[in-house]
């Protein structure tokens, strides 16, 4: 992902293409695909023509695909734009990625470089306080590629001392604030570098005793962890 002046600008892999979309050239071919007109597509977005005509290019050079047909009318007009199965499969595209968007809105996110891969096992090491953390590997990543990690706090596990279990990504942490939210209890807990939310019943909460500058050891499964190339 990556941010210009028109917002978020995602990567979508596109067969075996890497293409940038954001929300303005998703609106507009989305626009084209309601209205079958590149000039009314482009007004109701509030994009000048020869812009949109230049986003339209730009994708199908990137993709290597025809995104846009565009059938010419008469003397009369009549002409027609509309989008080609390669066009609608890219609006597909760029709704999956933000549905996910949408429902991560509330997870941890951790920017940081791939250190290891072992793609014997499929897993891959990112630093955390300078500590090892261990994921899965899915898709395509390379040591030193730029990656968003993403931890949702219901699958942080909080302990007052380090457990031998499943769990292998385990550090050490204080308690800097706690809220109320949705029933569960969030707590933000400072690991050094970097906070982190974790959620927990009231019951547990009290089973721990915890409060506010308690130190506490938290952990994550590999598998709960998600991640994305920046």
């Amino acid at each position: 992902m990556d941010r210009t002046k028109n917002g978020p600008q995602y990567r979508l892999k596109f067969y075996d293409k890497i293409i940038l979309l954001n929300k303005k050239k998703f609106k507009l071919l989305e626009n084209i695909d309601e209205c079958g007109s590149i000039m009314e597509a482009s007004k109701k977005e509030n994009i000048p023509y020869r812009s949109a005509l230049k986003y339209i290019e730009e994708l199908e050079k990137e993709s290597n695909k025809s995104i846009v047909s565009t059938q010419r009318g008469g003397k009369g007009g009549g002409g027609e734009s509309k989008l080609t199965n390669n066009g609608k499969l890219i609006l597909k595209e760029y709704r999956k990625v933000e549905s996910i968007l949408k429902m991560h809105d509330d997870v941890n996110e951790i920017e940081t470089n791939i250190i290891d891969i072992d793609q014997k096992n499929k897993i891959a090491n990112i630093n955390l306080n300078h500590e090892k953390v261990i994921l899965p590997l899915r898709g395509n990543y390379n040591i030193g590629d730029r990656v968003l990690v993403l931890i949702s706090p219901d699958d942080i596990f909080v302990m007052l001392e380090p457990q031998e279990s499943s769990v292998r990504n385990i550090f050490k942490g204080k308690i800097t604030s706690m809220e109320i939210k949705d029933h569960l209890i969030r707590l933000n807990i400072n690991l050094g570098e970097i906070n982190l939310f974790a959620d927990i019943t009231e019951y547990a909460r009290e089973q721990l005793n915890l409060n506010l500058g308690k130190e506490v050891f938290i952990g994550f499964k590999a598998a709960a962890i998600s991640m994305v190339k920046i």
